[in-house]
């Protein structure tokens, strides 16, 4: 996943400068720049509005975990098909070996 730094100094060279962009955005052109080069992580305030300067909606989007097996979530796993077990058994699988091969590689 690209840092909002990076997302935001891609979007921006080539149509403004740091300084036009900060003046847009009522900050400073050296705020500008920490928050591209990933040293000053905005608000989601102005992140939204470094965003609009440039003519972009920023959107959040919240999705929920996937299930976990742990005493927390048995009632959902005794709620699942057998199917639907063997769907969730075989992801934690498949996730665990990823996390496994990362750690090797």
């Amino acid at each position: 996943m690209a840092s909002f730094g990076g997302l935001l100094r891609r979007l921006r060279e080539g149509r403004l400068s740091q300084g036009t962009l900060a003046l847009r955005a009522g900050t400073s052109q050296s705020y500008i720049s920490r928050v591209e080069s990933g040293e000053v992580l905005p608000t989601l305030g102005q992140a939204e509005r470094l965003m609009n300067c440039l003519g972009y909606d920023l959107r959040v989007q919240v999705k929920p975990l996937p299930q976990r097996s742990d005493r927390g979530a048995l009632a959902g796993q005794l709620a699942m098909s057998p199917q639907e077990r063997m769907q969730s058994a075989a992801a934690l699988h498949n996730a665990m070996a990823e996390m496994r091969a990362g750690l090797s590689g």
